[in-house]
């Protein structure tokens, strides 16, 4: 890594640690080894500010933090630094906002045998999100729901470093993948049941997994749209057209995982080769592919 690089990193790696977490109370010693900005009033100047509204970089930029909360941007020359403040020249240097992550984890897969092992990483992930610059995540999938749910709860205590959580429920799959980490649920009262034990836990959002059926995802969104969360889903089994008309909310991995194009395709029968062939075929703007685009449009199913 080139030196003007890491310096770009670390200050990006300040700018969020100051504003995620200026505003809270209390650290820990070990929270507080990576606070290296804290002054009430921070002042970054001559700074290139890429808003992400879409408009052009902004030149010669000065962004005031005050309390941990970002309350004025503009040109150099107009904005007043306040008396008091902690000034940062930031000549040369891009500030961009928090990253809001929509499909992360806070595991690590790996083989192990014959099996597919997936483990936690409770004490890196945390860190490396937000050093990464992402300042909110969804976890999109849980392996250890109690352990996400618990590091959520502790960095909003100032125990641990680390970016705002909204912590996803156990996978909703029926037993058929060989990894024994994976939560399985057995039809859709179970899938209700489990959707409405995480939720009362504290998660805000559920995945729908390859060989969940249709049953269950309409049993899951019985539980959560009344509680105003959202559904998410890496599916197989169910077809994208079927998901949305179900009342899915989001689909994960673009059209990989979409059976639409399946010749016959059997209702609730995950087949994911036929799946990846299919999509293969498929013709460059077919108008199926079109069809189905223009169908999650119109009732906002976000990809």
């Amino acid at each position: 890594m080139k030196p003007a690089t890491r310096k770009s990193q670390l200050l990006v790696t300040l700018l969020v640690v100051a504003v995620r977490l200026g505003h809270a109370q209390q650290f820990t010693p070990q929270v507080r080894e990576y606070i290296k900005v804290d002054a009430p009033t921070v002042a970054l100047t001559d700074a290139k500010v890429i808003d992400g509204t879409g408009r052009p970089a902004q030149l010669h930029q000065t962004v005031l933090v005050q309390n941990g909360r970002i309350t004025q941007v503009g040109p150099l020359k107009k904005v007043k630094v306040p008396a008091g403040a902690q000034v940062i020249n930031c000549a040369g240097k891009t500030l961009i906002p928090g990253l809001v992550m929509l499909h992360e984890h806070l595991y690590y897969t790996m083989p192990a045998g014959p099996y597919f092992n997936i483990a936690q990483m409770p004490y890196t992930f945390p860190r490396l999100y937000l050093a990464g610059g992402a300042t909110t995540i969804r976890t999109a999938g849980s392996i250890e729901p109690q352990t996400d749910l618990a590091i959520k709860r502790m960095i909003g205590e100032g125990k641990l470093i680390g970016p705002d959580m909204d912590v996803t429920a156990p996978y909703i799959e029926e037993p058929s993948l060989d990894i024994p980490a994976l939560n399985t649920v057995k039809g859709p009262e179970d899938a209700a049941a489990t959707a409405r034990f995480w939720a009362d836990k504290g998660c805000t959002s559920f995945k729908m997994y390859m060989h969940a059926t249709r049953a269950d995802l309409a049993a899951v969104v019985a539980v959560a749209h009344p509680r105003q969360l959202k559904i998410t889903g890496h599916l197989c089994s169910i077809t994208y057209r079927e998901a949305a008309e179900l009342g899915i909310d989001n689909l994960e991995h673009g059209f990989m995982a979409s059976s639409d194009f399946v010749p016959n395709k059997v209702p609730d029968v995950a087949d994911y080769p036929a799946a990846r062939q299919s999509l293969l075929r498929l013709p460059q703007n077919s108008p199926e592919m079109k069809s189905l685009i223009s169908f999650l449009v119109s009732i906002l199913v976000a990809k």
